[in-house]
């Protein structure tokens, strides 16, 4: 069978990233005609198990998806990715053989690196779906040392995957505009999508989800990870500060990681609070039992190219963000299209005038109403995300 393209990325299958913004991108692809591939480097916590891993192999197959997972390495750090890197070229460079793969398509800085060398060495289009700045990302959250041989080293590689592409992805406009003059033809916009059929209120779990956990007064919800990017303490103070202007305040937390590191932290601030392990499918049912999401992140360079997977599902399910300064396109939508607030500084100050702006938002009768529109107009995956993709092939490839 020969494809069309394939679709390489970093994540796991099972990641909910490649789940929410990859693996719909390909499927829509495929059903409008494109003979896909898809790529993936498997990490343990995401593992489906051979047996697992055999039928959704078979599954893709019958969706038309050539599915290759590839092993994620770890350690040592950066020899593990170069090791990686050069792996995922190797089986790149045999699929274009075995398939005559006419784009190779990388989403993230290693997947683009992957892609880019296999496009060129086999004569095939590349494009370059490119996310962040790796390089400034890791400088900004204090893994690299601006400066380092590896910072130096990986901010020259995205330059030149920039360069090279012949067509370029970013996630917000404040990217575009910063990479522009770098790229042969204007970067597309295509931020992290939310689908806005699955993600939706549901009423009914209101009462129901607060009944069950306890939760009371205005209910303040984080989906994510802690530390790193993620400014944890922050959002945690905010809560807190916020029961001065609005009230009684409850917190709940959807996460991966492990429960304690939340419930201790909420409840050394003396917070009500719930942390919960939700799938996918269950996160809409615990956000439709809130009345805003936390997105509370590093105010840092990198971040113009940010575009937060957890705020289109807030909005899709009817909550306002509240949000810190200078992240990516969304601290200028939620005032535009008032939809949330941003905290401007954080300290008690900006918390309460944030918490005060909100309160006023929260009686609006319009607020939840606007909020889904607003993931629909901006982030929908069927309505911009996947359009977006499709004129991108067409230029690329020409019509399926």
């Amino acid at each position: 069978m020969s494809l069309h393209a394939v679709y390489v990325n970093y994540w796991s299958l099972l990641d909910p990233l490649c789940q929410s913004q990859s693996l719909p991108v390909v499927r829509a692809l495929v059903a409008r005609g494109r003979r896909m591939g898809l790529v993936t480097f498997e990490q343990d916590r995401w593992s489906a198990g051979p047996a697992e891993e055999s039928r959704l192999r078979r599954a893709l197959g019958e969706e038309g998806i050539l599915w290759t997972p590839l092993r994620y390495h770890k350690r040592p750090a950066m020899l593990s990715t170069v090791f990686d890197i050069t792996r995922g070229i190797a089986r790149c460079r045999r699929l274009a053989r075995t398939h005559g793969v006419r784009l190779f398509h990388g989403r993230g800085t290693v997947a683009a690196a992957i892609a880019g060398t296999a496009a060129r060495l086999g004569g095939a289009r590349f494009l370059n779906d490119a996310d962040g700045p790796l390089s400034q990302e890791y400088v900004d959250a204090g893994v690299w040392r601006a400066g380092s041989m590896t910072h130096r080293l990986t901010r020259w590689v995205e330059a030149r995957l920039l360069r090279t592409a012949d067509a370029v992805a970013v996630l917000t406009e404040r990217r575009r505009v910063e990479v522009r003059g770098l790229t042969r033809e204007d970067p597309v916009v295509l931020p992290c999508a939310v689908d806005v059929q699955s993600f939706a209120p549901v009423p009914e779990s209101r009462e129901t989800v607060r009944r069950e956990l306890d939760l009371r007064g205005v209910v303040f919800v984080y989906a994510g990870k802690a530390g790193g990017w993620y400014l944890t303490d922050a959002m945690l103070d905010f809560v807190g500060a916020a029961a001065e202007a609005l009230g009684e305040t409850s917190l709940l937390v959807l996460t991966t990681e492990d429960p304690e590191t939340f419930a201790k932290a909420a409840g050394a601030r003396g917070l009500r609070h719930a942390v919960r392990s939700a799938s996918r499918d269950e996160v809409p049912r615990y956000l439709s039992s809130a009345d805003a999401g936390l997105s509370f992140v590093l105010p840092s360079p990198s971040k113009a190219a940010c575009s937060p997977v957890k705020n289109g599902e807030y909005l899709a399910c009817g909550l306002p963000i509240v949000t810190t300064a200078g992240i990516g396109d969304y601290s200028g939508l939620v005032a535009r299209r008032r939809v949330g607030v941003v905290v401007e500084s954080l300290d008690r100050p900006g918390y309460g005038a944030a918490a005060r702006t909100l309160g006023d938002l929260l009686v609006d009768p319009l607020l939840a109403g606007r909020c889904r529109e607003t993931a629909r107009a901006e982030v929908g995956l069927s309505e911009v995300v996947i359009p977006r993709y499709e004129d991108l092939y067409r230029r690329l490839l020409g019509d399926p």
